[in-house]
């Protein structure tokens, strides 16, 4: 009864996961050009190729949404020879490309120009990101299914030189293990998230100040231990061999 149980939990499970897989889509989407940060306010440039188009469905449409803003989408599609096939441009957050077998289309590539958009929410860990593009696959009747979504790391010059700061406190406090600097720490971390970029440079610095006091008292404790070793087995080398000096002569 048990064991009939448990190979009906087993194909359940196995259906799950079945249908589970089939849910996702089989189209790739990789980047070729796909920038790891950039700067409030600047241009942002990012490329992408989609491949595998057709493992599905013969015809659908592909959605592409980004936070960038000012953005143009070139979406370009090429046959299995690399001769293009069609291009089009599009402007704004948003484009839809119709895909179908029949144009003889292999492969995609999609290109995304754009300026990298304001911080909405400060966070030091993880760091903040923006949406560079979002692939879907819409299928006729609107149901769809996600592709990718590629993202990065935006900034601006105050934000990055309060990480910057708390990244290098980060490490010598790790290494002091002292408390009051990691508390020192802890507020640069939350004043850089209230956006206080100065104060948390401040409290970054001190903290970085304090873990490297504690260190140098560290080595000083070290060394003045490895002193005392050394004075206590210099010391003990020499009343040994006094010892055996003066043994022989009370012998005699």
């Amino acid at each position: 009864m048990k064991s009939s149980k448990l190979l009906s939990l087993l194909v359940a499970g196995l259906l799950v996961s079945s249908l589970a897989v089939g849910s996702a889509a089989a189209v790739d989407s990789s980047p070729e050009e796909l920038p790891e940060e950039s700067e409030v306010g600047t241009e942002y440039e990012a490329t992408f190729e989609l491949t595998n188009l057709f493992d599905e469905f013969e015809q659908w449409t592909l959605n592409g949404e980004t936070e960038l803003t000012n953005v143009t989408w070139t979406v370009v599609q090429y046959d299995q020879a690399g001769n293009q096939v069609d291009q089009t441009s599009t402007d704004g957050q948003e484009f839809n490309e119709d895909i179908n077998i029949d144009d003889g289309t292999s492969r995609i590539e999609v290109q995304i120009t754009g300026t990298t958009p304001e911080i909405g929410n400060l966070s030091y860990d993880p760091e903040e990101r923006f949406t560079a593009a979002n692939f879907t696959q819409v299928r006729e009747g609107g149901t769809q299914q996600d592709i990718a979504t590629h993202d990065a790391h935006h900034y601006t010059a105050d934000s990055k030189e309060a990480r910057n700061a708390i990244d290098d406190a980060s490490t010598i406090v790790e290494e002091s293990g002292d408390s009051e600097a990691e508390s020192s720490l802890q507020s640069a971390i939350s004043a850089y998230e209230a956006g206080n970029f100065d104060n948390a440079i401040s409290l970054a610095n001190r903290a970085e100040d304090e873990a490297t006091q504690t260190q140098t008292r560290q080595s000083f404790l070290l060394y003045g231990a490895a002193a005392v070793v050394v004075l206590l087995l210099l010391g003990g080398g020499y009343y040994l061999y006094k010892s055996r000096q003066q043994g022989p002569s009370r012998l005699r």
